[in-house]
């Protein structure tokens, strides 16, 4: 691979990708003006893999070299050994008033630096490892399905470009918790009534009771569909009334303008992704257009933007882009250009 060209390949790479990748690594740990050019374009040129990059240096930049786990009582007692020692280091201090600083007194100086840097080291990863080997990632690539199975058994089928996160266990008596970016669909187990299961997005949090249903945050909406059961909908704004909802309602909250709407909703129809299909209510192009973005991570432009839009009934299949894309250009009369950059062009056919 030229490093000094953009390759589509990034557009697809997942979290695991970039950080196998040697040039990312290069990047990362021996960083030039070069790699550091080269990566903004990566991210001008695949703005929706911004975060999983900047993610990826981040865990690299933090695992540079093996640590040993101690424990929390270690921990405790290494600091508290350091604090003594720093508090008699600078019992034999002498006031710097009454003599000229001495190599001495600069040692002690940089013993204490070492000490506090040291217990500091000690307690922060102590506590990063213990965040990151207790919590457990799932997430899929463009264009993928992924199921995921809950610790308490509650089944979650993940649509493309979303991600889940949890703790490793489920204690008895404390909530069930999932944070969520995407859209996933969710089958949560009815345990007790005080072990709640929560959902949590960036706009809003879903409480639930033994229940189907779906969410997809994309962009500025956060859009749930209940399917069967109860689920309470807490809003982050602090401003919004929590939300009961019933089976075949769906809740759209949109973050920009900080609305929320409800309507009725065939709840088989928004989770039709799950066979593969898209079938939205009254459609745009633009409409279809950016789910496929969100969905398969490649920026698609109308040149006629009359045909941006023009309604389509009917479902899509989702196999793959180019499937849907041939469906799409089919009925506008479109055809498609791909660019190097990564873009996906539909510009109407001109006549023979």
């Amino acid at each position: 691979m030229e490093n000094n060209r953009i390759t589509d390949t990034y557009s697809h790479f997942k979290e695991s990708d970039f950080l196998a990748d040697t040039y990312f690594q290069e990047w990362v740990y021996s960083p030039t003006p070069e790699t550091e050019q080269f990566w903004q374009q990566v991210i001008e040129t695949f703005p929706q893999q911004k975060a999983v990059i900047l993610q990826a240096r981040l865990y690299l930049s933090k695992i540079t070299f093996k640590q040993q786990l101690p424990a929390e009582e270690a921990v405790e007692a290494s600091l508290r050994q350091h604090l003594l020692m720093i508090q008699a280091l600078q019992e034999k201090e002498v006031p710097l008033n009454k003599v000229r600083p001495t190599l001495f007194s600069v040692r002690n100086l940089l013993k204490v630096a070492a000490i506090m840097g040291g217990a500091v080291l000690l307690t922060y990863s102590y506590f990063f490892y213990q965040d990151k080997y207790n919590k457990q990632i799932a997430q899929t690539g463009f264009g993928e399905i992924r199921h995921v199975v809950l610790p308490d058994g509650s089944a979650v089928d993940l649509n493309g470009n979303s991600s889940i996160s949890y703790k490793q266990e489920w204690k008895p008596g404390q909530p069930r918790e999932v944070w969520l970016n995407g859209e996933a669909f969710f089958d949560v187990v009815h345990l007790q009534a005080k072990d709640k299961f929560l959902v949590h997005t960036k706009d809003l949090t879903v409480t639930v009771l033994g229940t189907v249903f779906d969410i997809r945050q994309r962009r500025h909406k956060t859009e749930v569909v209940l399917q069967s059961g109860k689920i309470k909908l807490s809003f982050n704004n602090g401003d919004a009334h929590d939300v009961l909802m019933k089976p075949g309602e769906i809740i759209s909250y949109n973050d920009a303008v900080q609305k929320i709407e409800s309507a009725p909703i065939a709840p088989e129809k928004f989770t039709a992704w799950k066979n593969h299909q898209l079938i939205l209510t009254n459609p745009s192009v633009t409409d279809i257009l950016a789910y496929l973005e969100d969905n398969f991570g490649r920026k698609i432009v109308v040149e006629d933007q009359q045909l941006g839009q023009r309604s389509i009934n009917g479902p899509i299949l989702l196999n793959s882009l180019d499937d849907a894309l041939f469906v799409l250009s089919t009925i506008l009369n479109t055809e498609i250009i791909k660019k190097d950059s990564g873009a996906i062009i539909m510009r109407p056919r001109t006549n023979p």
